[in-house]
Protein backbone atom coordinates (compact mmCIF):
# COMPACT_ATOMS: atom_id res chain seq x y z
CA UNK A 1 0.00 0.00 0.00
CA UNK A 2 1.27 3.16 -1.23
CA UNK A 3 2.11 5.51 1.75
CA UNK A 4 -0.26 8.90 2.07
CA UNK A 5 0.90 11.84 3.53
CA UNK A 6 -2.61 14.36 4.76
CA UNK A 7 -1.76 17.29 6.38
CA UNK A 8 -3.98 19.70 8.28
CA UNK A 9 -3.79 22.08 10.44
CA UNK A 10 -2.68 20.42 13.16
CA UNK A 11 -1.46 17.80 10.99
CA UNK A 12 -3.21 14.18 10.41
CA UNK A 13 -2.61 11.27 8.36
CA UNK A 14 -4.82 9.02 6.76
CA UNK A 15 -3.75 5.34 6.70
CA UNK A 16 -1.13 7.03 9.75
CA UNK A 17 1.72 6.46 7.33
CA UNK A 18 3.08 10.16 7.54
CA UNK A 19 2.51 13.17 10.00
CA UNK A 20 3.80 16.87 9.97
CA UNK A 21 4.00 19.07 13.57
CA UNK A 22 4.35 22.07 14.84
CA UNK A 23 7.50 22.34 16.60
CA UNK A 24 6.99 22.35 20.40
CA UNK A 25 8.62 26.19 20.36
CA UNK A 26 5.10 26.80 19.54
CA UNK A 27 3.31 26.00 22.22
CA UNK A 28 3.48 28.46 25.11
CA UNK A 29 3.97 26.22 28.30
CA UNK A 30 5.25 23.09 26.51
CA UNK A 31 8.95 23.08 26.57
CA UNK A 32 10.75 20.46 24.57
CA UNK A 33 11.04 17.42 25.66
CA UNK A 34 14.21 16.26 23.81
CA UNK A 35 15.77 14.61 27.35
CA UNK A 36 16.98 11.47 28.42
CA UNK A 37 14.60 9.69 30.58
CA UNK A 38 15.55 9.41 34.33
CA UNK A 39 15.94 6.17 35.67
CA UNK A 40 12.89 4.61 36.21
CA UNK A 41 11.42 3.05 39.60
CA UNK A 42 11.18 -0.44 40.60
CA UNK A 43 8.20 -2.37 38.35
CA UNK A 44 6.20 -2.42 41.23
CA UNK A 45 6.80 1.39 42.62
CA UNK A 46 6.17 3.22 39.02
CA UNK A 47 2.69 4.15 38.70
CA UNK A 48 2.65 4.81 42.36
CA UNK A 49 4.88 7.14 42.28
CA UNK A 50 3.34 9.06 39.31
CA UNK A 51 0.36 9.55 41.42
CA UNK A 52 2.10 10.91 43.63
CA UNK A 53 3.86 13.18 41.45
CA UNK A 54 0.55 13.56 39.57
CA UNK A 55 -0.96 15.08 42.93
CA UNK A 56 1.90 17.39 43.72
CA UNK A 57 1.54 18.79 40.42
CA UNK A 58 -2.43 19.37 40.53
CA UNK A 59 -2.13 20.98 43.60
CA UNK A 60 0.14 23.40 42.50
CA UNK A 61 -0.70 27.33 40.78
CA UNK A 62 0.25 27.42 36.92
CA UNK A 63 4.31 28.86 36.74
CA UNK A 64 7.60 27.91 36.17
CA UNK A 65 7.64 25.60 38.99
CA UNK A 66 4.75 24.05 37.84
CA UNK A 67 5.67 23.41 34.19
CA UNK A 68 9.48 21.93 35.70
CA UNK A 69 7.41 19.81 37.53
CA UNK A 70 5.24 18.75 34.52
CA UNK A 71 8.97 17.54 32.60
CA UNK A 72 9.58 15.67 35.35
CA UNK A 73 6.60 13.51 35.18
CA UNK A 74 7.14 13.12 31.62
CA UNK A 75 10.71 12.10 32.48
CA UNK A 76 9.63 9.50 34.93
CA UNK A 77 6.50 8.15 32.92
CA UNK A 78 7.99 8.02 29.79
CA UNK A 79 5.82 9.79 27.83
CA UNK A 80 5.74 13.31 26.55
CA UNK A 81 2.16 14.97 28.16
CA UNK A 82 2.14 12.48 30.79
CA UNK A 83 0.04 15.07 33.08
CA UNK A 84 -2.68 15.08 30.55
CA UNK A 85 -2.95 11.00 30.28
CA UNK A 86 -1.81 10.06 33.68
CA UNK A 87 -0.10 6.80 32.23
CA UNK A 88 3.11 5.66 33.23
CA UNK A 89 5.55 3.64 30.41
CA UNK A 90 8.09 1.27 31.27
CA UNK A 91 11.12 1.42 28.66
CA UNK A 92 12.34 -2.01 29.57
CA UNK A 93 10.67 -5.21 28.62
CA UNK A 94 11.88 -7.22 31.52
CA UNK A 95 10.14 -4.31 34.10
CA UNK A 96 6.77 -4.74 32.45
CA UNK A 97 6.74 -8.40 32.85
CA UNK A 98 7.36 -8.38 35.80
CA UNK A 99 4.47 -5.81 36.65
CA UNK A 100 2.84 -8.10 34.17
CA UNK A 101 3.47 -11.00 36.25
CA UNK A 102 2.55 -9.40 39.68
CA UNK A 103 -0.36 -7.94 38.55
CA UNK A 104 -2.12 -10.89 36.40
CA UNK A 105 -2.19 -8.21 33.69
CA UNK A 106 -1.16 -8.03 29.81
CA UNK A 107 1.14 -5.91 28.19
CA UNK A 108 0.03 -3.06 25.81
CA UNK A 109 3.32 -2.73 23.84
CA UNK A 110 3.64 0.07 21.53
CA UNK A 111 6.20 -0.31 19.18
CA UNK A 112 7.11 2.85 16.95
CA UNK A 113 9.49 4.83 15.75
CA UNK A 114 10.85 7.34 17.84
CA UNK A 115 10.56 8.13 21.13
CA UNK A 116 7.50 8.61 23.20
CA UNK A 117 9.12 11.29 25.44
CA UNK A 118 10.31 13.59 23.21
CA UNK A 119 7.65 15.87 21.13
CA UNK A 120 9.07 15.03 17.34
CA UNK A 121 8.32 11.23 17.23
CA UNK A 122 6.61 9.64 14.68
CA UNK A 123 3.32 10.69 13.43
CA UNK A 124 1.32 7.57 15.48
CA UNK A 125 2.89 8.49 18.15
CA UNK A 126 2.16 11.87 18.25
CA UNK A 127 -1.57 11.37 17.81
CA UNK A 128 -1.77 8.49 20.55
CA UNK A 129 -0.75 10.99 22.92
CA UNK A 130 -3.32 13.83 21.45
CA UNK A 131 -5.96 11.74 20.99
CA UNK A 132 -6.30 8.30 22.57
CA UNK A 133 -3.97 8.62 25.54
CA UNK A 134 -5.68 12.25 26.56
CA UNK A 135 -8.92 10.74 26.42
CA UNK A 136 -10.13 10.76 29.74
CA UNK A 137 -12.32 7.07 29.15
CA UNK A 138 -9.37 5.53 27.34
CA UNK A 139 -6.33 6.91 30.20
CA UNK A 140 -8.40 5.21 32.97
CA UNK A 141 -9.05 1.73 30.55
CA UNK A 142 -5.70 1.73 29.99
CA UNK A 143 -4.34 2.23 33.70
CA UNK A 144 -7.13 -0.47 34.84
CA UNK A 145 -6.45 -3.23 32.42
CA UNK A 146 -2.78 -3.28 30.96
CA UNK A 147 0.82 -2.62 32.13
CA UNK A 148 2.39 -0.19 29.54
CA UNK A 149 5.43 -0.48 27.70
CA UNK A 150 6.93 1.08 24.38
CA UNK A 151 9.90 0.46 22.08
CA UNK A 152 11.70 1.96 19.25
CA UNK A 153 11.95 0.64 16.03
CA UNK A 154 14.23 2.89 14.80
CA UNK A 155 14.70 6.51 15.03
CA UNK A 156 12.21 8.96 13.40
CA UNK A 157 13.38 11.22 10.49
CA UNK A 158 13.32 14.77 10.72
CA UNK A 159 12.57 17.45 8.28
CA UNK A 160 13.99 20.98 9.19
CA UNK A 161 12.75 23.85 6.29
CA UNK A 162 14.64 26.86 7.00
CA UNK A 163 12.95 29.87 5.32
CA UNK A 164 16.62 31.81 5.66
CA UNK A 165 14.66 34.71 7.90
CA UNK A 166 15.12 32.89 11.44
CA UNK A 167 11.96 30.99 10.65
CA UNK A 168 11.64 27.33 9.88
CA UNK A 169 9.38 24.45 10.43
CA UNK A 170 10.65 21.17 12.26
CA UNK A 171 8.93 18.14 11.36
CA UNK A 172 9.08 14.14 11.05
CA UNK A 173 8.66 12.36 7.97
CA UNK A 174 7.35 8.28 7.33
CA UNK A 175 6.70 6.41 10.71
CA UNK A 176 3.94 3.92 11.91
CA UNK A 177 3.35 2.36 14.87
CA UNK A 178 1.14 -0.63 16.27
CA UNK A 179 0.02 -1.82 19.86
CA UNK A 180 0.77 -5.41 20.43
CA UNK A 181 -1.41 -7.22 23.10
CA UNK A 182 1.49 -9.51 24.78
CA UNK A 183 0.86 -12.35 27.75
CA UNK A 184 3.38 -11.54 30.82
CA UNK A 185 5.55 -14.36 29.33
CA UNK A 186 5.66 -12.10 25.92
CA UNK A 187 4.09 -13.49 23.49
CA UNK A 188 1.51 -11.54 21.11
CA UNK A 189 -1.95 -12.07 21.39
CA UNK A 190 -2.83 -9.38 19.27
CA UNK A 191 -2.23 -6.08 17.42
CA UNK A 192 -4.15 -2.66 16.47
CA UNK A 193 -2.07 -0.77 13.83
CA UNK A 194 -1.99 2.79 13.63
CA UNK A 195 -4.50 5.33 15.17
CA UNK A 196 -7.75 4.48 16.10
CA UNK A 197 -10.83 6.69 17.42
CA UNK A 198 -10.86 6.45 20.92
CA UNK A 199 -13.88 4.66 21.73
CA UNK A 200 -13.40 2.15 18.89
CA UNK A 201 -9.89 1.56 20.21
CA UNK A 202 -11.34 0.80 23.81
CA UNK A 203 -13.83 -1.67 22.20
CA UNK A 204 -10.88 -3.56 20.39
CA UNK A 205 -8.72 -3.77 23.25
CA UNK A 206 -11.71 -4.82 25.56
CA UNK A 207 -11.90 -8.46 23.55
CA UNK A 208 -8.04 -8.48 23.79
CA UNK A 209 -8.21 -8.04 27.11
CA UNK A 210 -10.82 -11.25 27.50
CA UNK A 211 -8.53 -13.33 25.08
CA UNK A 212 -5.52 -12.73 27.48
CA UNK A 213 -7.85 -13.67 30.48
CA UNK A 214 -9.09 -17.15 28.70
CA UNK A 215 -5.52 -17.97 27.34
CA UNK A 216 -3.27 -16.83 30.75
CA UNK A 217 -2.73 -20.37 32.25
CA UNK A 218 -2.49 -22.13 28.49
CA UNK A 219 0.79 -23.05 27.08
CA UNK A 220 2.50 -24.30 23.71
CA UNK A 221 0.25 -25.45 21.12
CA UNK A 222 -2.77 -25.02 23.54
CA UNK A 223 -2.10 -21.48 23.65
CA UNK A 224 -1.06 -21.27 19.89
CA UNK A 225 -4.64 -23.44 19.17
CA UNK A 226 -6.31 -20.66 21.19
CA UNK A 227 -5.05 -17.21 19.93
CA UNK A 228 -5.59 -18.79 16.50
CA UNK A 229 -9.05 -19.33 16.44
CA UNK A 230 -9.96 -16.08 17.89
CA UNK A 231 -8.14 -14.61 15.14
CA UNK A 232 -10.17 -16.90 12.73
CA UNK A 233 -13.27 -14.96 13.96
CA UNK A 234 -12.26 -12.22 14.36
CA UNK A 235 -11.87 -12.75 10.63
CA UNK A 236 -15.11 -14.03 9.89
CA UNK A 237 -16.98 -11.37 11.81
CA UNK A 238 -14.78 -8.21 10.36
CA UNK A 239 -15.95 -9.77 6.66
CA UNK A 240 -19.55 -9.85 7.87
CA UNK A 241 -19.07 -6.08 9.48
CA UNK A 242 -17.72 -5.07 6.35
CA UNK A 243 -20.38 -6.72 4.18
CA UNK A 244 -22.84 -5.02 6.30
CA UNK A 245 -21.96 -1.30 4.99
CA UNK A 246 -20.69 -1.89 1.24
CA UNK A 247 -22.65 -0.27 -1.30
CA UNK A 248 -23.80 2.57 1.45
CA UNK A 249 -24.00 5.86 0.07
CA UNK A 250 -21.87 8.39 0.99
CA UNK A 251 -20.97 12.39 0.04
CA UNK A 252 -17.16 12.21 -1.73
CA UNK A 253 -14.47 15.09 -0.58
CA UNK A 254 -16.34 16.64 2.26
CA UNK A 255 -13.84 17.68 5.12
CA UNK A 256 -16.26 16.45 8.11
CA UNK A 257 -17.89 13.37 9.33
CA UNK A 258 -21.30 13.23 7.89
CA UNK A 259 -24.55 13.85 10.35
CA UNK A 260 -27.59 11.89 11.13
CA UNK A 261 -30.06 12.29 8.03
CA UNK A 262 -27.12 13.05 5.90
CA UNK A 263 -26.39 8.97 5.49
CA UNK A 264 -28.03 6.52 2.58
CA UNK A 265 -28.98 7.35 -1.08
CA UNK A 266 -32.16 8.91 -0.20
CA UNK A 267 -30.84 11.96 1.87
CA UNK A 268 -28.17 12.52 -0.23
CA UNK A 269 -30.47 12.53 -3.13
CA UNK A 270 -32.48 14.97 -1.59
CA UNK A 271 -28.83 17.42 -0.79
CA UNK A 272 -27.78 16.95 -3.99
CA UNK A 273 -31.21 18.21 -5.63
CA UNK A 274 -31.13 20.98 -3.17
CA UNK A 275 -27.96 21.83 -4.26
CA UNK A 276 -28.39 22.18 -7.60
CA UNK A 277 -31.58 23.98 -7.02
CA UNK A 278 -29.70 26.76 -5.29
CA UNK A 279 -27.13 26.89 -8.39
CA UNK A 280 -24.26 25.99 -6.41
CA UNK A 281 -20.89 26.11 -7.74
CA UNK A 282 -20.15 22.29 -5.60
CA UNK A 283 -22.79 20.32 -6.21
CA UNK A 284 -23.04 16.93 -3.69
CA UNK A 285 -20.80 14.14 -5.44
CA UNK A 286 -22.96 10.68 -4.43
CA UNK A 287 -20.80 8.05 -4.31
CA UNK A 288 -20.97 4.30 -2.88
CA UNK A 289 -19.02 2.51 -0.60
CA UNK A 290 -16.97 -0.06 -2.25
CA UNK A 291 -17.77 -3.69 -2.46
CA UNK A 292 -14.10 -5.03 -0.66
CA UNK A 293 -12.31 -3.31 1.52
CA UNK A 294 -8.98 -4.18 -0.25
CA UNK A 295 -9.70 -2.02 -3.16
CA UNK A 296 -10.71 1.03 -2.27
CA UNK A 297 -8.39 3.58 -2.41
CA UNK A 298 -6.74 4.84 0.92
CA UNK A 299 -6.71 8.16 0.07
CA UNK A 300 -10.77 8.40 -0.30
CA UNK A 301 -10.97 9.94 3.44
CA UNK A 302 -14.74 10.48 3.19
CA UNK A 303 -15.12 7.13 2.16
CA UNK A 304 -13.61 5.06 5.09
CA UNK A 305 -14.91 7.91 7.50
CA UNK A 306 -17.97 7.02 6.65
CA UNK A 307 -17.84 3.32 6.50
CA UNK A 308 -16.70 3.82 10.19
CA UNK A 309 -19.68 5.92 11.48
CA UNK A 310 -21.40 3.42 9.59
CA UNK A 311 -19.99 0.56 11.49
CA UNK A 312 -19.54 1.74 14.95
CA UNK A 313 -22.65 4.18 15.26
CA UNK A 314 -20.27 7.38 15.52
CA UNK A 315 -22.09 10.58 14.59
CA UNK A 316 -25.41 9.83 14.40
CA UNK A 317 -26.68 9.80 18.34
CA UNK A 318 -24.42 9.07 21.78
CA UNK A 319 -22.60 5.17 21.92
CA UNK A 320 -22.51 3.68 25.08
CA UNK A 321 -19.90 5.17 27.69
CA UNK A 322 -19.17 8.10 24.92
CA UNK A 323 -16.89 10.98 26.56
CA UNK A 324 -18.58 14.15 26.25
CA UNK A 325 -16.87 17.07 24.16
CA UNK A 326 -16.98 20.93 24.00
CA UNK A 327 -19.57 22.38 22.22
CA UNK A 328 -19.15 23.75 18.50
CA UNK A 329 -20.78 27.08 17.95
CA UNK A 330 -20.96 27.12 13.74
CA UNK A 331 -21.65 22.94 13.53
CA UNK A 332 -24.25 22.62 10.56
CA UNK A 333 -24.47 19.05 12.19
CA UNK A 334 -24.68 17.20 14.87
CA UNK A 335 -21.41 17.47 16.76
CA UNK A 336 -19.76 13.28 16.60
CA UNK A 337 -18.98 11.42 19.67
CA UNK A 338 -15.17 11.45 19.07
CA UNK A 339 -12.98 13.41 20.59
CA UNK A 340 -13.38 14.26 24.57
CA UNK A 341 -12.99 17.56 26.24
CA UNK A 342 -9.37 16.69 27.58
CA UNK A 343 -7.96 15.67 24.11
CA UNK A 344 -9.26 19.11 22.30
CA UNK A 345 -7.57 21.03 25.23
CA UNK A 346 -4.56 19.37 24.21
CA UNK A 347 -4.69 19.72 20.68
CA UNK A 348 -5.61 23.73 21.42
CA UNK A 349 -2.21 23.80 23.66
CA UNK A 350 -0.34 22.20 21.12
CA UNK A 351 -1.73 24.56 18.43
CA UNK A 352 -1.13 28.06 20.34
CA UNK A 353 1.47 30.02 18.88
CA UNK A 354 0.91 29.21 14.78
CA UNK A 355 0.80 31.71 12.96
CA UNK A 356 -1.55 30.97 10.58
CA UNK A 357 -4.76 29.63 13.42
CA UNK A 358 -7.70 27.90 11.90
CA UNK A 359 -11.19 27.88 13.02
CA UNK A 360 -11.03 25.31 15.74
CA UNK A 361 -14.55 23.90 14.89
CA UNK A 362 -13.51 23.36 11.27
CA UNK A 363 -10.01 21.66 12.73
CA UNK A 364 -11.52 19.41 14.73
CA UNK A 365 -13.74 18.46 12.34
CA UNK A 366 -11.49 17.58 9.48
CA UNK A 367 -9.82 15.82 12.74
CA UNK A 368 -12.41 13.82 13.32
CA UNK A 369 -13.19 12.56 9.72
CA UNK A 370 -9.38 12.03 9.19
CA UNK A 371 -8.88 9.46 13.08
CA UNK A 372 -12.32 7.61 11.82
CA UNK A 373 -11.12 7.21 8.11
CA UNK A 374 -8.34 5.91 9.51
CA UNK A 375 -9.78 3.55 12.09
CA UNK A 376 -11.97 1.88 9.45
CA UNK A 377 -8.99 1.67 6.93
CA UNK A 378 -6.66 0.28 9.52
CA UNK A 379 -9.51 -2.35 10.73
CA UNK A 380 -10.50 -3.30 7.63
CA UNK A 381 -7.29 -3.80 5.89
CA UNK A 382 -4.41 -3.30 7.98
CA UNK A 383 -5.19 -5.27 10.88
CA UNK A 384 -6.86 -7.86 8.68
CA UNK A 385 -3.40 -8.91 7.06
CA UNK A 386 -2.06 -9.36 10.16
CA UNK A 387 -4.55 -11.39 11.40
CA UNK A 388 -4.46 -13.61 7.83
CA UNK A 389 0.01 -13.59 8.62
CA UNK A 390 -0.73 -14.62 12.72
CA UNK A 391 -3.29 -17.58 11.77
CA UNK A 392 -0.80 -18.91 8.66
CA UNK A 393 2.34 -18.61 10.79
CA UNK A 394 0.88 -19.80 13.91
CA UNK A 395 3.83 -17.72 15.84
CA UNK A 396 3.55 -15.69 18.73
CA UNK A 397 6.82 -14.47 18.72
CA UNK A 398 7.03 -10.26 19.01
CA UNK A 399 10.41 -10.10 17.01
CA UNK A 400 9.05 -12.36 14.27
CA UNK A 401 5.13 -10.63 13.59
CA UNK A 402 6.97 -7.48 13.88
CA UNK A 403 9.12 -8.08 11.26
CA UNK A 404 6.46 -9.06 8.78
CA UNK A 405 3.91 -5.88 9.61
CA UNK A 406 7.08 -3.79 9.06
CA UNK A 407 7.61 -5.04 6.08
CA UNK A 408 4.61 -5.90 4.50
CA UNK A 409 2.59 -4.37 5.93
CA UNK A 410 3.85 -0.68 7.05
CA UNK A 411 5.82 -1.47 4.09
CA UNK A 412 9.08 0.06 5.60
CA UNK A 413 11.36 -2.97 6.00
CA UNK A 414 14.49 -2.73 8.11
CA UNK A 415 16.76 -3.47 4.84
CA UNK A 416 15.63 -0.06 3.80
CA UNK A 417 18.06 2.19 5.98
CA UNK A 418 16.32 5.25 3.61
CA UNK A 419 13.08 4.52 4.37
CA UNK A 420 11.73 4.87 1.19
CA UNK A 421 13.04 8.40 0.95
CA UNK A 422 15.52 7.83 -0.90
CA UNK A 423 15.89 6.17 -4.42
CA UNK A 424 18.14 6.35 -7.69
CA UNK A 425 15.74 6.75 -10.12
CA UNK A 426 15.38 10.92 -10.35
CA UNK A 427 17.93 13.16 -10.89
CA UNK A 428 17.96 16.17 -7.87
CA UNK A 429 21.02 17.99 -9.15
CA UNK A 430 22.34 18.49 -6.25
CA UNK A 431 25.71 16.34 -5.33
CA UNK A 432 25.22 13.25 -3.93
CA UNK A 433 21.48 13.96 -4.05
CA UNK A 434 21.57 15.37 -1.42
CA UNK A 435 22.93 12.73 0.39
CA UNK A 436 25.17 13.30 4.24
CA UNK A 437 26.92 10.59 5.51
CA UNK A 438 28.21 10.85 9.19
Amino acid sequence: MPNLIRVLGVGVVASCVAMLALPSSAAPGFVNAGFAPAAKASAAAGPSKLAELLARYDAMKPGRDRDALALEIDRFAGQRYATVSRLFWYTSLDDAKAAAAARHQPILHLRMLGRLDEDLSCANSRFFRTTLYANTETSKFLRENFVLYWSSERPVPRVTIDFGDGRKLERTTTGNSAHYVMDERGNVLDVLPGLYAPLVFRTELAKSLELAKSVRKLEGNALVDAVVAFHEAELRRSQTQFASVAGTAYVSGRGRLIGAGEIGAAALERAQQATYAKAAIEVVDLRRIGLAAGVIDPADIAQWATIGQKVWNIGFGPPPSAPQRLPRQRDAVPAPMLLDAASIGLVEKLRAGNPLPMKSDALLARLEQAILADTALNEFRLRQQIRYELVASRNLSFVALNEVIYASVFHTPKSDAWLGLLDNTDFTGLPADGVVMP
